[in-house]
Parts: structure tokens; C-alpha cells; sequence
């Protein structure tokens, strides 16, 4: 029971989030972020759940990496970025984290070793409610809005999410960010 209370209410997060998102932009509270840290700190949350899988989960930040965004909205989009890794990846999976520049744009890449999202998916994936597998993401508790949310928060943050993926050798989703004041 508790289970089912704590994905409702999630549910109901997920759903109230992205209401406001529809009534206009949000007002950010924008502040000097590290990604390195934002990065470990959502993995540490998440690292039971990839245990349970005897899944190994890093983070690694190549050099210092900072940028103006609101914490909490992009904490939010790399938790689901995250949990999403996890959830698909088989178990004895590897699931990483990686924070760098390129061409000094920051970038923060969840890496797995998932079954991959074959092409007609790569672009619905990112819509409201919008699941690969209905059955499988059910069992799972997903709804099929946290890619949606994720999307939503890197770009009101003005960057975009890449995504690299082959059927069969996981995925790569790539957030990039404008650097803006750091």
C-alpha cells in the first residue's frame, strides 16, 4: 500500500508539473550549480534501486563544471534521466554518468547498456504518457512523463537533450546547457 500511495502521489507531482508548464514559463530560481555535485547527489539517491538490479551506477566529472540554472527543476530532469536508465537496463547493467564540457558547452550525459530505443520511438518517447512497451512500463510504475518533464526542464533552462541510442546497445541521453553567467 505504501507503494502505491508513494507512485500515485508521484503521479500527481508529475501531472501538477507539467500543468504549470502549460500556463507559461516558470520562474526560475537561478543560481551557480555544480553539475559534478547535482550529478552525485542524484545518483545517491537512486543507488538502492540500481543495487536491487546488482547494477553498477557512477558518476564522473571531467574537471569543473558549472552553470545558472535552478537546482531543484534540474535535479528533477537528471533523477528521471537516471531512473529511467535503471529501470530499463538489465540487471549487472552499468549505468554512468558523465559530466564535461564540449566545446565548452556544459554536458551531462546517462549512459546505460539498455535494449536501445529502435527509431520510429526516439522522438515520441520525449510526449506526455507516451510508453515503448505499455505492459512492461506498468510493472515498472512508470507513467510515461518523466522524459516528458525532463525535456521540459532543460529547456526552459534554454539547452536541449541529445539522445544517442542503437537497438540493443543502450542509450545515451545527453543534456546540454548554455553556460549564462558562470
Amino acid at each position: 500500500m505504501l507503494e502505491l500511495t508513494d507512485r500515485l502521489a508521484q503521479l500527481v507531482d508529475s501531472l501538477l508539473l507539467l500543468c504549470r508548464a502549460d500556463g507559461g514559463p516558470p520562474t526560475l530560481r537561478l543560481a551557480p550549480v555544480d553539475l559534478g555535485r547535482l550529478a552525485q547527489e542524484a545518483a545517491a539517491k537512486l543507488e538502492v534501486l540500481a543495487e536491487e538490479k546488482h547494477q553498477i551506477l557512477t558518476t564522473e566529472a571531467l574537471g569543473p563544471v558549472a552553470v545558472d540554472a535552478d537546482r531543484v527543476v534540474l535535479h528533477q530532469a537528471l533523477m528521471n534521466l537516471l531512473d529511467n536508465a535503471i529501470k530499463h537496463s538489465p540487471g549487472g547493467a552499468h549505468v554512468r554518468v558523465v559530466v564535461r564540457e564540449r566545446a565548452e558547452t556544459p554536458v551531462v550525459e546517462v549512459i546505460d547498456t539498455g535494449p536501445g530505443i529502435a527509431p520510429e520511438h526516439r522522438e515520441a518517447i520525449f510526449r506526455r504518457f507516451y510508453r515503448i512497451d505499455p505492459a512492461r512500463s506498468r510493472e515498472a510504475g512508470g507513467a510515461g512523463l518523466g522524459l516528458c518533464i525532463a525535456r521540459w526542464a532543460v529547456e526552459v533552462h534554454g539547452g536541449e537533450i541529445e539522445l544517442e541510442t542503437e537497438a540493443g546497445q543502450g542509450s545515451t541521453f545527453r543534456i546540454v546547457l548554455p553556460r549564462r553567467g558562470c
